[in-house]
């Protein structure tokens, strides 16, 4: 993506959208306690680079996506995006020039022909004050998306790199760090991988999965858990954790290929042994 293009487009659009159209105060708590907030937002890597620049974010903020590179992280315990500022009523970045196009159409569009009374999730009173600004923004929009596409689409095929690759420290690194963190964890709580800012990490169960007892009996068919009780295993052995690690970055992208990325970059074991149940992988001595 060329830097200048996207910042002229997107500041641009932010300034034209301001004065394009009037409405309520917003951060007013006795109108609005940021009800169009609770959505989530796909923004592009680059956008999200300069939020953590300026300080608006920090990386686990950021949830891959399947739409442009990733979706602005949603706080479940306020119900609303993560940078709905409860201090202020409103958005963090709303008078940065560089909020996310999307947040601005809601409530408005782009046109209003039948010239109807526009109203938000809390009041109405929304107008379009300047149409011709607004049309503008709609065409800018447009090339936003397509270079945010276009970046998520290259960003795919970046997977490789945070994966690391095994003739580099750095990716040995990094596949040590994942194989310790695997090592960590109980067989039972493992639900997969996620694909995160920087680099592949582990995926938590939901509830006690039953999963990774498949992949142990494959290859380690001697383990005292599988003749006890699975559930007891604390910690994953080491030979299973490298075994999973390899299995992970043998299949992983072929798997992205074939399905597309996930919405939230979420990868589990259940998928990935489905996708690979017809090959053959030797057994671990």
């Amino acid at each position: 993506m060329k830097n200048e293009n996207f910042w002229n487009i997107i500041k641009e659009f932010n300034s034209l959208m301001k004065s394009a159209i009037m409405g309520p105060n917003c951060i007013d708590p006795s109108i609005c306690k940021g009800d169009c907030c609770s959505i989530k937002i796909d923004v592009p890597k680059i956008l999200a680079q300069e939020y953590l620049r300026r300080g608006y974010a920090k990386k686990t903020d950021f949830i891959r996506s399947d739409i442009f590179t990733f979706q602005l992280r949603f706080d479940e315990k306020k119900g609303k995006c993560f940078l709905f500022d409860n201090e202020i009523n409103g958005c963090k970045v709303h008078e940065s020039g560089i909020k996310p196009p999307q947040c601005w159409i809601y409530p408005t569009g782009f046109s209003n022909p039948e010239h109807e009374n526009i109203r938000c999730k809390r009041a109405g009173g929304w107008k379009i004050i300047n149409s011709e600004k607004a049309q503008k923004a709609e065409k800018l929009l447009e090339k936003y998306n397509f270079l945010c596409q276009l970046e998520a689409k290259k960003e795919i095929r970046q997977l490789k790199r945070r994966m690391g690759s095994a003739k580099s420290k750095i990716g040995m690194s990094k596949r040590q760090e994942l194989e310790k963190k695997i090592r960590n964890t109980a067989p039972s709580e493992l639900g997969g991988f996620r694909d995160t800012w920087d680099k592949i990490d582990i995926l938590s169960a939901e509830g006690l999965s039953l999963q990774m007892k498949k992949f142990c009996q494959k290859y380690k068919k001697d383990c005292q858990y599988l003749k006890t009780d699975f559930f007891e295993c604390r910690k994953i052995c080491e030979k299973i954790a490298h075994r999973l690690v390899e299995f992970l970055y043998t299949n992983l992208q072929e798997f992205i290929k074939k399905n597309g990325p996930d919405p939230e970059g979420h990868y589990s074991l259940i998928e990935l042994f489905a996708f690979t149940k017809n090959k053959d992988y030797p057994i671990l001595t």
